[in-house]
């Protein structure tokens, strides 16, 4: 019986650092994603370690995430369960109030970054309960945003303060089936999202992008921001079988930047 993983977002950054970590753990890893042609390039890298396979799906649709899920892990002669899911998809962002909801981003942030972990999750669910080993595993991308507020940015912080709760209570609700529910919270992580959002603070400084940058690791106790790859190594040994009593946590991958 082979082990999969699923990993949502896993078309660039945190997703694909940790897509390409669980498959060198000899896991076959299910790559979900919007589009076609960036899950296509991480299973690209993957090579051929494992039987991957491309999703490309929008995580809070409920029907063609079950459908899709339920006809990759029914494939006749390749008989697998699924031990791990990192939900890791989501968008960022500012948003403001208006009175027209078409011009206020905070629906669509929400959707992705909390309706579609609850769907991620869920569809998932049966599958992790009846796999074969004693402990499962469901990991969350949060963020260090969810620890204090950002001016601008209220549907993202809400978001991510969100599924700090959805860990809470699932991790109660399936801790009796052997599934262990945690999040991350990463700080800043040299990702394209997080390019983008050093941008937009540099524009609005009317600064360079790597002047930002410098004053933003100035900030930062070890003046530096995470590599993806360091995001993916925690959350491998989060899901791995050696990790058995840690269920319903937020923990900090944030260089510093908050200390509980």
């Amino acid at each position: 019986m082979r082990k999969a993983v699923l990993v949502t977002g896993a078309g660039s950054g945190i997703g694909r650092a940790t897509a390409v970590r669980l498959a060198l753990e000899g896991f076959d890893v299910f790559l979900v994603g919007r589009r076609l042609e960036p899950l296509e390039e991480t299973r690209a890298v993957l090579g051929q370690s494992g039987h991957h396979v491309s999703m490309a799906l929008d995580v809070s649709d409920r029907l063609a995430f079950h459908d899709q899920l339920s006809e990759v892990m029914s494939v006749t002669g390749l008989e697998r369960e699924l031990v791990g899911v990192f939900a890791n998809a989501g968008i960022g962002g500012s948003n403001a109030f208006d009175l027209d909801p078409g011009k206020d981003r905070w629906d669509e942030i929400m959707m992705a970054n909390v309706t579609g972990v609850y769907v991620t999750l869920q569809t998932a669910f049966p599958y992790l309960r009846d796999a074969g080993q004693s402990v499962t595993h469901a990991v969350v991308t949060s963020s260090v945003l969810a620890r204090f507020g950002v001016p601008g940015q209220s549907a993202y912080v809400t978001s991510k303060t969100a599924v700090l709760g959805l860990v809470r209570s699932l991790a109660v609700e399936w801790g009796g089936s052997g599934i262990l529910v945690n999040a991350i919270c990463p700080g800043w992580v040299e990702t394209a999202m997080a390019q983008e959002s050093i941008q937009r603070m540099a524009d609005a400084q009317e600064m360079s992008y790597d002047e930002c940058h410098a004053q933003q690791c100035a900030i930062l106790p070890t003046g530096r921001m995470s590599q993806p790859s360091e995001v993916a190594d925690f959350v491998a040994w989060l899901m791995s079988e050696e990790q058995r009593g840690i269920t319903g946590q937020g923990l900090d991958l944030n260089n510093g930047s908050w200390m509980s």
